[in-house]
C-alpha cells in the first residue's frame, strides 16, 4: 500500500456539554485554540502580528495565520460536537500536541482528556504520535462497512457535487487528494500516496442537503454554508481501501477539512 508517510497525534477531550445551539463547532473550537495560542506564545505582547519580527517563529503564527506554501494549517478540528472534541495535528506540529491539549483543558469543563490511540481504541495521558505508514496495521476482519459523511462539500472540475451526482468513487478520490496534500506538505514527498481501485459494490443509503450556521468573529456575522450529509453501505474488497478511509476519518476530506466539514465515520461490519 502506498499510503504515504506524515505523523500525527491525536488529541480527545470530553467535557460537559457546552450551552450553544449550533450545528457545527469547528469555529468554536477553532476560536479558542487560536486565543490560547496567541496569549501562550506572545512575547511582544504590544505588536502587531503582521509587523512582528518573531512571527517567522511564533507556534502561533506558523500554526494559525502564516503557513506559508501549505493550503491548509497543521490541525484538523474532528469530532466537533457540544460535549466531544477530537483534534489531530500533523507532520512536526504533532510534537506540540501536549499544548494544543492544555489549551482546551483551560477553557473547557474536561470530564475525560488525553491522548488517542487508534490501536487499542483508548484514550492514554501518554503521548502517542503515529505515522500514516503504521495505519497498515488497522486491517479488522470486515466483509462490509458503512461509511458515513456529515457537512460534506467536495468539488469536482471547480463545481460542488450534488446529491444526485455524488457516487462512492468521488468520495475515494477525494480522501487520495487529502492523504496526498497532507503527505506533500507536512510528510515526506518520497513517499507516495496512490489509493488502489475499488472493486466491490457501494449504496448510496441517503444524501441530503444541509445548511450549517456559524458565527463567524473575524466577519461578525452568522454565515450559512451549503453542504451535504450522506452515507455509503460497501461490500467487496473493503481492506484494501480501510486504511485510505480510516485516514480520512481522521482528516476529513472536501473544502475546509481542517475546520471541521467533512467528517467521515466508519461503521464495520464482522465477517
Amino acid at each position: 500500500m502506498q499510503i504515504g508517510s506524515f505523523d500525527f497525534s491525536i488529541i480527545e477531550l470530553r467535557f460537559e456539554p457546552i450551552d450553544k445551539k449550533y450545528k457545527f463547532f469547528g469555529s468554536y473550537y477553532r476560536g479558542i485554540l487560536g486565543r490560547y495560542l496567541r496569549r501562550r506564545f506572545c512575547i511582544l505582547k504590544n505588536a502587531e502580528c503582521s509587523t512582528c519580527p518573531l512571527n517567522d517563529k511564533c507556534l502561533y503564527m506558523l500554526a494559525f495565520e502564516k503557513y506559508e506554501g501549505v493550503l491548509f494549517p497543521p490541525y484538523v478540528i474532528n469530532r466537533a460536537e457540544r460535549n466531544r472534541l477530537r483534534l489531530v495535528l500533523i507532520g512536526s506540529f504533532s510534537e506540540f500536541s501536549d499544548v494544543y491539549l492544555e489549551a482546551f483543558e483551560k477553557r473547557l469543563k474536561v470530564e475525560e482528556s488525553g491522548f488517542f490511540n487508534p490501536f487499542y481504541n483508548e484514550i492514554t495521558h501518554q503521548k502517542v504520535v503515529i505515522n500514516s505508514r503504521d495505519i497498515i496495521g488497522l486491517l479488522p476482519s470486515i466483509a462490509s462497512l458503512c461509511v458515513d459523511l456529515s457537512f460534506l462539500r467536495l468539488k469536482k472540475n471547480s463545481k460542488m457535487v450534488s446529491c444526485d451526482a455524488l457516487c462512492f468513487e468521488d468520495i475515494l478520490r477525494a480522501a487520495e487528494k487529502r492523504i496526498y496534500l497532507v503527505n506533500k506538505f507536512y510528510g515526506y514527498a518520497s513517499y507516495k500516496v496512490f489509493m488502489p481501485n475499488f472493486n466491490g459494490k457501494s449504496r448510496k443509503k441517503s444524501c441530503v442537503y444541509f445548511k450549517v450556521r456559524r458565527y463567524s468573529n473575524r466577519k461578525r456575522e452568522l454565515m450559512e454554508i451549503p453542504s451535504i450529509n450522506c452515507s455509503f453501505n460497501i461490500k467487496g474488497n473493503v481492506k484494501e481501501i480501510y486504511p485510505y478511509l480510516y485516514l480520512s476519518s481522521l482528516l476529513n476530506i472536501g473544502t475546509n477539512a481542517s475546520m471541521g466539514f467533512g467528517q467521515v465515520k466508519l461503521n464495520t461490519q464482522s465477517g
